[in-house]
């Protein structure tokens, strides 16, 4: 399945909050003026999470927990974030390198161990993020993705909540819990006018194929999307010629949920 139009794009914006040290490094240090292991940062210097990292964390926690699910897991990830083979589609998903708004750096000394002997090495310093720094920003923008399977996210989020799926490096010593909050999601139907939309219509040929299409129908009280029932903000988006679907906060909650509920694997 190809990008040759677009049926469906959407964006999903949150923050991302860390309850312990976190980094996520940037290399050795080119200079001795600097840590030895310097985390990453933008161009005005600000601790950033990059979206490979991002893409990474999901890609790998999601496979996780659709091998006990499907047989069919690493085909559906082909699907959504891309391959390396010829005939493997561009990443339907694309993740954004999310900047720090709240929070301090710090260096931290460590030690390494040797294993021959389980004596010490000499001691390293690392930069890291201290807890409760926020990084807030938009998280990911898709293409032609069924809701379906953006809410396979959720249960990636959900585990990182819990404690379990951590980001960065230094897992091993404590490194990397954080919490994920999804605030605002955004759909976009390229060339669907608020007529269209109070007459219901279908998006076909999404991805993954198993799951490829999609019913939307405008409610007074709301607007059903696969039979569940919603009240986003809706407008017309000129930029696109469409019409455009904002979920913000506990909607936005609501609609990952919902349609996690729907995807048969």
């Amino acid at each position: 399945m190809s990008f040759g139009s677009y049926s469906l794009l959407s964006t999903a914006s949150g923050k991302i909050k860390t309850l312990g040290p976190m980094r996520i490094g940037a290399g050795k240090a080119l200079s001795i003026l600097t840590s030895d292991l310097p985390v990453v940062k933008n161009s005005r210097n600000e601790p950033v999470i990059p979206g490979s990292s991002l893409k990474g964390f999901f890609r790998g926690h999601l496979r996780r927990i659709l091998l006990v699910k499907t047989k069919k897991a690493d085909e559906i990830l082909r699907e959504v974030f891309g391959g390396t083979e010829e005939n493997d589609n561009a990443s339907a998903i694309l993740f954004h390198e999310i900047p720090m708004k709240e929070g301090r750096v710090v260096e931290r000394k460590h030690v390494a161990i040797k294993p021959e002997t389980c004596g010490s090495r000499d001691p390293f310093k690392v930069e890291c993020v201290l807890d409760g720094a926020v990084f807030e920003g938009k998280l990911f923008s898709t293409r032609n993705l069924n809701p379906k399977a953006i809410a396979l996210l959720k249960p990636v989020i959900d585990l990182t909540n819990l404690g379990i799926a951590r980001i960065g490096g230094f897992k091993s010593r404590g490194y990397g819990e954080v919490s994920i909050e999804v605030s605002e999601i955004s759909l976009i139907f390229p060339g669907k006018s608020l007529e269209d939309l109070k007459k219901g219509f279908e998006i076909q040929n999404l991805i993954p194929k198993d799951f490829p299409s999609m019913k939307v129908k405008g409610y007074d009280g709301g607007v059903g999307i696969e039979g569940a029932v919603f009240n986003p903000e809706i407008k017309e988006n000129k930029t696109f010629f469409g019409i455009e679907m904002n979920f913000k906060g506990a909607e936005a909650t609501k609609f990952l949920d919902s349609m996690l509920k729907l995807v048969k694997l």
